[in-house]
């Protein structure tokens, strides 16, 4: 397995500084990677990662990895949580990694990689083997369904729609929207 700590000049170089949640992202990302036999030194086409902060750990996961989101090989789900779940497609097998929060460094710590190296990951990080209920649409891939919003006419992809009154539109348009329209601009 790679040390953490060869990582740590990329973490820099992508996040533009070293905090607790680039060295655990690592950690936690290199112990996935270990769990399901990939080598983190060759691009993995059939892992899938589920990240569960928009924290640093995500920047740590791509650094390592290079998975995106534009590939449909990292799902985001942001429930404030350190932890990744590393899905292998071909396999089905999954772990789930985690970080226990009852270590932590003080905010004056003056050198975080000297407060990380002294933990060995069993001391810091939770190890679960889970089953993803992955749907097919949710799968990297081309598109498996594609509509155009009865409402805007944006393009919906991949069963992300709903029905509203009979007619299929976008989850914006149902009223989910996360934004609020100020006008169109030319």
């Amino acid at each position: 397995m790679s040390d953490w700590k060869e990582y740590l000049d990329r973490a820099l170089a992508y996040h533009g500084h070293i905090c607790s949640g680039q060295i655990l992202g690592l950690r936690v990302v290199l112990k996935g990677l270990s769990l399901l036999g990939m080598d983190p030194k060759v691009p993995q086409r059939d892992l899938m990662l589920f990240i569960e902060t928009n924290r640093c750990m995500a920047d740590a996961a791509f650094v390592i990895t290079g998975i995106t989101l534009g590939r449909r090989r990292l799902l985001m789900y942001n429930f404030g949580k350190a932890a990744i779940t590393f899905l292998d497609l071909n396999t089905d097998t999954a772990f789930r990694v985690s970080v226990n929060s009852h270590i932590r460094p003080s905010k004056t710590e003056p050198d975080l990689v000297a407060f990380w190296s002294r933990y060995l990951d069993d001391e810091i990080l939770t190890v679960q083997k889970v089953t993803v209920n992955l749907k097919p649409e949710d799968r990297p891939g081309r598109p498996q369904r594609r509509i155009a919003c009865s409402i805007c006419g944006e393009d919906v992809l991949d069963g992300r729609d709903v029905l509203l009154n009979g007619r299929e539109v976008c989850r914006s348009c149902a009223g989910e929207a996360y934004y609020r329209s100020a006008g169109t601009t030319e």
